[in-house]
């Protein structure tokens, strides 16, 4: 799944930077294929509205974005693990039994 999201959103920010829509003077009008993860750009702000249905990519604030995912991800892996761990020492306790 996390994969999957990399992906769209990779899809997205590369039509931004393929249509040149860096900076407020070069926005573009742009309907995504991929309306869920256009909004989490939007609401983080890594795409910014001009107010006029135009968007630009605000490289900063994707970057950000970026960061906030990879420590959501890490978060995820980490809990995994614990809770693999518990799992097989309580597997080990109980047939030591």
């Amino acid at each position: 799944m996390w994969v999957l999201l990399g992906a769209r959103r990779k899809r997205i920010v590369n039509d931004f930077v393929a249509a040149g829509a860096t900076a407020a003077a070069t926005a573009i009008a742009y309907h995504p294929a991929d309306s869920v993860t256009f909004r989490r750009l939007c609401s983080y702000g890594a795409i910014a509205d001009d107010g006029q249905g135009r968007y630009h990519l605000d490289a900063a604030r994707l970057g950000a974005f970026r960061g906030a995912v990879r420590k959501r991800a890490a978060a995820v892996a980490a809990t995994t693990g614990v809770l693999a761990s518990a799992a097989a020492a309580m597997t080990v306790f109980a047939l030591a039994e």
